[in-house]
């Protein structure tokens, strides 16, 4: 039994992670930039999926 949240969260960091590694050459900068990807990745989903709750399809 899976929710949105958890996928989306879930793919999110899969796609930070592949991002951050092919971007960055030092795990430092790799960290860092995973964790900024990754809150911007949720961040922008959560406001998306907040601002468009009212407009049924």
């Amino acid at each position: 039994m899976s929710s949105h949240l958890l996928v989306m969260m879930l793919f999110a960091g899969f796609v930070s992670l592949i991002f951050a590694v092919l971007m960055q050459d030092r795990p430092a900068e790799q960290l860092k930039l995973g964790g900024r990807l990754f809150a911007g990745f949720v961040g922008a989903a959560l406001v998306l999926g907040w601002i468009l709750y009212p407009f049924p399809l």
